[in-house]
């Protein structure tokens, strides 16, 4: 019997995995007790196959079988009809519930293999989170930055603009504290990472001067919902650096979401655009070719965060610069990665007027 079911084992698992238990609760213990039956059917229909070859050979395919039992394998009782038919159902009973053992030792298994997969995901999403962090760290503080920005604050200061150039170091220093902060942060509220974008903005503003207009569109309903933490920093960044600085002409960055469903499933989108040129490639080209930065530090971590539950999408912005369009899952999916706000938000420090 066990050399059986060791053998049914891996169609049980197989099935078992079909049925996805997990995935439709509801419906799962239903679908484990009618899976149980063709499975205990198989079973006692193999096992008095076998009975029977051994029993007409006698010592032929398990003699230890023929000699632990004296009794014909199919009919036991030598009488044939209802007696039969009660033995046959005795065999099924207790191959159904022995069924439902090596379904429990499957269960086991699927929550070993899930939580492990699981484990994996949350360290390979540190991982992409520390990176991101550093990656963001490193676009507010190089070279290129951080001269502009004491540049242009030192023209401040020399033009008697004494107010605004305070100000801009106010904001560069917020910037700083807030990434700092974030080490252990993984989702923060929606209006958190807006005001980041709106001080960093507010610094590029006073270093392009006309040259940038900023439009910020956030719906109040989706304010609250809890995004991965500096996710639209280096969309910011880029929209900046490529839409704008290498113009002579006056340009925009329009940054904006929405609440949306679709297919019935509530979520919110997220929108970073520019006036500039466009993307200089094929979307699907840039994203295979960015290796570790920009948008493909940003495709990575989304799927690390929510699988296929979302969707980046690159495209062309009603001015003709390139569009960024993020659809994010209400669901957050991993269970680890709760809003900020239960496991110690970063809050972005208001400067000081």
């Amino acid at each position: 019997r066990l050399h059986l079911w060791a053998l049914l084992l891996p169609v049980v698992l197989w099935l078992f995995r079909w049925a996805d238990v997990r995935a439709r609760l509801k419906r799962g213990v239903g679908w484990v007790l009618l899976i149980g039956v063709p499975v205990a059917v198989v079973h006692v229909a193999v096992e008095r196959g076998i009975f029977a070859v051994a029993t007409l050979t006698r010592g032929g395919i398990y003699p230890s079988f023929t000699t632990s039992f004296d009794f014909r394998a199919v009919d036991p009782y030598g009488i044939g009809g209802w007696r039969l038919a009660v033995f046959l159902v005795r065999r099924f009973i207790a191959d159904y519930f022995t069924y439902f053992i090596v379904a429990a030792l499957c269960f086991a298994y699927e929550h070993f293999l899930r939580s492990r997969q699981q484990e994996e995901q949350t360290q390979a999403l540190r991982a992409e989170l520390a990176q991101a962090q550093l990656q963001a760290l490193r676009m507010q503080v190089n070279p290129h930055f951080l001269f502009n920005t004491l540049n242009a604050i030192a023209v401040l200061v020399r033009g008697g603009e004494t107010s605004k150039a305070g100000r801009t170091l106010r904001l560069l220093s917020d910037m700083l504290r807030a990434t700092f902060k974030g080490a252990d942060v993984q989702m923060a509220p929606l209006r958190e990472e807006i005001d980041l974008v709106e001080r960093y903005l507010e610094i590029e503003e006073i270093r392009f001067g006309d040259r940038l207009r900023v439009e910020i569109e956030v719906d109040p309903d989706v304010s609250e919902v809890p995004v991965p933490y500096l996710l639209l920093q280096p969309l910011v960044e880029n929209a900046v650096r490529h839409g704008i600085a290498p113009h002579a002409e006056a340009g925009v960055v329009r940054v904006s979401a929405r609440p949306t469903t679709t297919q019935g499933q509530k979520g919110v989108e997220l929108v970073v655009a520019d006036s500039g040129s466009g993307f200089p490639k094929d979307p699907e080209t840039l994203l295979a070719e960015s290796e570790g930065v920009g948008l493909a530090n940003t495709k990575r971590r989304l799927e690390t965060l929510y699988g296929d539950a979302h969707t980046l999408e690159l495209g062309t912005a009603a001015e003709g610069g390139a569009r960024v369009t993020l659809q994010l899952p209400l669901d957050a999916g991993p269970d680890q990665l709760r809003p900020a706000s239960e496991q110690g938000t970063t809050t972005v420090p208001a400067p000081e007027s």
